[in-house]
């Protein structure tokens, strides 16, 4: 068994009360899946195994900014349109006595993108009644009426409302559903078939059920009832497996135009920020230097990091809040992803820092 190999073996310790139920991993480098390994249980009785269907919670932004991407390269919108020519209901003043509001109409695609809008990481509890069950149009019209937190440009701050209005603004700039936009531009021209849109109830037996999620038992209930998965939520409603992803983060590796062209993908891994401070406010993270890229989050100066401290700086990445991790590391050609079935709030991937343990052993690796 080589080093990465043994390295992947480290998911098995993952299983269990603190850990998780189950947990899959696939490593790509030099254009093809080098290792995975497969560990505990999906679901009760059910192996985890190459076929299993993970929630991917936020994995999903670098797949929706990609799409945005391709739109681009059709010359659909630019990185620097105003938001509000291309969904007018944004233009609206949710707060029209605040000083920030007259910011409204400049903020970019760009930096929804790179989560430098203005616009807050969520709606506010209490947004919908707990028994009601809104729909994605209900939801992304409360998300263009939120109020601005800070002059856009200035700071990032992590926005899941960010990637609603940016999923919307793709249905308006081509007309289409937006998930049959995903397909057209990004899935299907990368032969992905084992990622998931809005999955139905004949794959139950092939979705990874998630431990600890928001509203636990209830219709609503997060990642498992039906209402959430027929969501499909441009920031978090894929349902995926890790050859798959790590497919989709090794593409940005390569050199060839698997999607759209190479300057775009290129542009989509290369910080965007400058050294703005920024924040993921729902984890109490804060950065003094954040670094972000159009849909990918990048390392840069980041300390104690996800993905480990061997990684290079040149690292892209995202994480999941159901439990996934998806990276690339040019220095090496090598890209991890690792999903597991337990919401990140229990804090299993980071107490102790089994992410980032991983990580560090599959770059020692391939030293």
């Amino acid at each position: 068994m080589d080093k990465i190999a043994i390295a992947l073996l480290q998911i098995d310790d993952w299983i269990g009360p603190q850990g998780v139920a189950g947990a899959a991993a696939a490593v790509w480098s030099g254009g093809d899946i080098v290792a995975e390994r497969y560990a505990g249980e999906a679901r009760p009785g059910t192996p985890v195994d190459e076929h299993t269907l993970f929630a991917l919670a936020s994995v999903t932004k670098p797949v929706t900014a990609a799409t945005a991407m391709a739109l681009i390269s059709e010359r659909r919108f630019e990185l620097d349109d105003p938001v509000a020519d291309l969904v007018p209901e944004f233009r609206q003043l949710a707060n029209a006595e605040s000083e920030l509001e007259s910011f409204r109409e400049s903020i970019t695609v760009r930096q929804l993108l790179c989560h430098t809008s203005g616009l807050p990481e969520d709606l506010k509890r209490g947004t919908f009644r707990r028994s009601s069950s809104p729909t994605m149009e209900q939801v992304t019209n409360a998300m263009c009426a939120l109020p601005l937190e800070y002059q856009p440009g200035t700071q990032m701050v992590y926005s899941n409302a960010g990637y609603a209005i940016l999923g919307r603004l793709i249905e308006r700039a081509t007309s289409d559903d937006f998930w049959d936009v995903v397909w057209r531009t990004v899935l299907d021209p990368m032969t992905i078939r084992d990622t998931i849109d809005r999955p139905g109830p004949a794959l139950d037996e092939r979705i990874a059920i998630v431990q600890d999620p928001w509203g636990e038992g209830k219709p609503i209930e997060s990642y498992n009832s039906q209402y959430w998965r027929d969501l499909g939520l441009p920031w978090g409603g894929l349902f995926g497996s890790v050859r798959d992803l790590v497919r989709f983060a090794g593409a940005f590796l390569a050199s060839e135009e698997t999607m759209f062209p190479s300057d775009l993908m290129r542009e989509m891994v290369a910080d965007q920020l400058s050294g703005l401070p920024g924040a993921v406010q729902s984890l109490r993270v804060h950065w003094p230097e954040a670094s972000w890229g159009l849909g990918w989050e990048v390392k840069g100066s980041k300390r104690k990091h996800w993905t480990g401290e061997l990684t290079s700086p040149a690292t892209f990445c995202h994480f999941g809040a159901a439990g996934t991790l998806l990276w690339a590391e040019p220095e090496h050609d090598l890209a991890l992803a690792v999903f597991a079935n337990r919401t990140t709030i229990h804090l299993w991937p980071f107490e102790p820092p089994r992410w980032a343990r991983l990580s560090n052993s599959l770059i020692s690796a391939v030293y």
